[in-house]
């Protein structure tokens, strides 16, 4: 059992904000620099800038492969449904087959 002392929802929500705070930071670190002309804070700013986009991305993906496994749960449940409903019919057909061989055996005697 998982006991979390912080929501997931709090955590996305926490480190999206991290994401995005970075992300502006780093974009206004990298206008500061072309009014100075500074490429050292050019470049730091595109590095911060950088680590807020590969935050928001990792955190998308992650969200994309938990929708992802739950739609594949869901499809291979109704795929197992459909596949207990054809076994049913094919049972049933064997059946109604056998039942039409005893009655051309007894129509035959």
């Amino acid at each position: 059992m998982k006991i979390a002392i912080i929501p997931d929802k709090w955590k996305w929500n926490g480190i999206v904000t991290i994401g995005g705070i970075l992300i502006g930071a780093g974009l206004a670190d990298c206008l500061f620099s072309l009014n100075k002309l500074d490429l050292n804070q050019l470049a730091r700013g595109l590095t911060i800038f950088s680590a807020g986009l590969t935050i928001l991305v990792v955190m998308d993906n992650n969200k994309t492969q938990k929708d992802t496994q739950i739609i594949q749960q869901e499809t291979q449940l109704r795929l197992e449904r459909v596949e207990d409903r054809l076994n049913a019919i094919h049972q049933s057909q064997q059946i109604t087959e056998n039942q039409l061989q005893e009655i051309k055996t007894l129509l035959h005697k």
